[in-house]
């Protein structure tokens, strides 16, 4: 089972730009002592109060270059925002940088308020991801290729540098509607999922995921990562309340600001049903808090209902907690956590 580490690179509270970027790249290092297997970088826009890694592929390059072993993974790249050519470029780039540690995660992002600052509309997101995502591949597995499309067209155009691995990074893709488990099944990538959208609902769409990739042909599952606020700490009263305030506070902004600009009604609706969940409920359901036995418990029994093969754990929900207390969750996850599922 894969475990990683997802990071905003947040901005906590009383901390400058400067100081935002030093400790995140602390705390990625950390992940590497630790034993961590991958290191996943989110993509953020327009949010000061936030986080700062608005650039995530260059982000990536830094970390490739400032570590040895850990694998380094997008999660996610929106990548109706950008020139697939360029995409294919610096990814095949990093990937050497990093001597194939890369992973190519990609998404559409459900906040429309990004694809409004850069001037591309949101209901073309789709169809735009899907043709970039054509684009990359063609520009990975050819040497010279030409496309005519509804966004993108040119004629003879050779992509350089071919990726380090073969035939290209490990792509994944974030899932969320109904509809889009299936399609990217067809596709034959893996998928991110996120612990927000319920079990029952996750094993509905899951089920219609594998179906449609041994529907192409495609025997095996695909890695299906999941998404899921994690903290550790030695008793189960630190577990449960070091982390509240900073828990509270990601939900609150999710209701004041996600809420919107979100891309669906379904969307929007689940962001500000979870606002006002109880705290207990969020315990329950949405996040992985505890003491070491009891995370690899939900661990799991989240690994038996769901079948997943990772988990993309977000180790500062909310950007509030501490850095020496999120540092002391990522010990105890690396000593007494991970060695249970290897």
């Amino acid at each position: 089972m894969n475990f990683g580490m997802f990071t905003d690179f947040h901005v906590r509270e009383n901390l400058n730009q400067v100081e935002a970027f030093d400790e995140s790249f602390k705390q990625v290092l950390a992940a590497e002592e630790f034993g961590f297997d991958t290191v996943w970088l989110a993509e953020h826009h327009f949010s000061p109060e936030r986080a700062v890694l608005a650039s995530p592929m260059v982000i990536a390059s830094a970390v490739c270059a400032r570590t040895q072993r850990i694998r380094v993974g997008l999660a996610v790249q929106v990548l109706p925002l950008t020139n697939p050519l360029r995409v294919a470029e610096e990814v095949a780039t990093v990937d050497h940088i990093s001597k194939g540690r890369f992973e190519f995660g990609i998404g559409r992002s459900g906040l429309t308020r990004y694809y409004q600052g850069f001037n591309v509309p949101y209901d073309e997101s789709r169809t735009r991801f899907i043709e970039s995502l054509e684009i990359i591949t063609k520009a990975w597995k050819h040497n010279t290729f030409s496309h005519k499309g509804e966004y993108h067209s040119f004629d003879n155009v050779t992509v350089v540098p071919k990726p380090f691995q073969t035939p290209h990074p490990p792509v994944t893709v974030a899932v969320a509607g109904e509809e889009t488990f299936p399609m990217i099944g067809e596709m034959g990538h893996s998928i991110f999922i996120s612990m927000n959208t319920g079990l029952e609902q996750l094993k509905v769409r899951l089920d219609s995921y594998r179906e449609a990739r041994r529907r192409v042909g495609n025997i095996e599952d695909g890695n299906i990562l999941m998404r899921v606020p994690v903290y550790v700490a030695d008793t189960e009263e630190k577990a449960r309340s070091e982390p509240e305030t900073s828990a509270r506070h990601a939900l609150m902004y999710a209701a004041q600001e996600l809420s919107q600009t979100a891309a669906s009604e379904e969307a929007a609706d689940r962001m500000h049903k979870m606002a006002n969940l109880p705290y207990q409920e969020v315990l329950a359901n949405r996040v992985i808090y505890g003491t070491p036995e009891q995370v690899v418990d939900r661990i799991t029994k989240v690994k038996e209902d769901l079948g997943i093969t990772g988990l993309v754990m977000e180790c500062n929900y909310g950007g509030r907690i501490p850095y020496e207390r999120v540092i002391n969750s990522l010990r105890l996850i690396s000593e007494k956590v991970i060695p249970n599922f290897r």
